[in-house]
């Protein structure tokens, strides 16, 4: 019996034993697993880390790409502004020229070829010019002074319901949204 419980105790260690080495391949595996698992959670947070780093600086390069088109774009508008202001101010100033004269009898022409009963509004300064055109062509039509107007005609109907303006910077006004295109063109054209 003796041999028998010795071969029970044998058989019982070697079972233990075997449990022991099952349970610690086990608990091996699963903190492998566990490793495993944790190594990929991290390298994935710092996968995703990395992005949103790029995606941030990606994010910072176009809003600073952004302001500084919005920069250039002001700055644009502002010299845009001062070529027209330029322009505004010659065109006012365009009675010294020699040529004004006839540009003057032209705008009185456009006016007067509609309605050759419209009240003319014209700068003093331009009256001489206007009574020798009156003269030269024939025409009577009433003349009205007015300090406001700046080289050129400004024309109403009799009962005032239509007035055109018919002088070189209101001419400017209404071509500056096409000539805009151009001026800045030949401003920032790459060569």
């Amino acid at each position: 019996m003796e041999n028998l419980l010795k071969l029970l105790l044998s058989e019982a260690e070697q079972e233990k034993k075997r449990i022991q080495e099952e349970a610690e391949s086990f608990r091996k595996n699963l903190l492998e697993k566990a490793q495993e698992e944790a190594r990929s959670v991290i390298e994935k947070a710092e996968k995703e880390l990395e992005e949103k780093g790029r995606l941030e600086i990606e994010r910072a390069k176009s809003a600073y790409n952004l302001k500084e088109q919005a920069e250039i774009l002001k700055e644009k508008t502002n010299w845009l502004e001062r070529v027209f202001n330029e322009a505004f101010d010659r065109l006012k100033k365009f009675r010294e020229n020699p040529r004004y004269a006839s540009i003057l009898e032209l705008l009185l022409k456009e006016v007067l070829k509609d309605n050759p009963d419209y009240i003319i509004s014209l700068n003093p300064q331009d009256l001489p010019l206007v009574q020798n055109f009156q003269k030269k062509e024939g025409i009577d039509f009433k003349i009205v002074q007015d300090e406001s107007v700046e080289s050129g005609v400004v024309a109403t109907t009799p009962d005032k319901k239509v007035q055109i303006f018919n002088t070189l910077p209101h001419r400017l006004e209404k071509a500056w949204p096409h000539l805009v295109v151009e001026v800045a063109r030949l401003l920032w054209e790459e060569s």
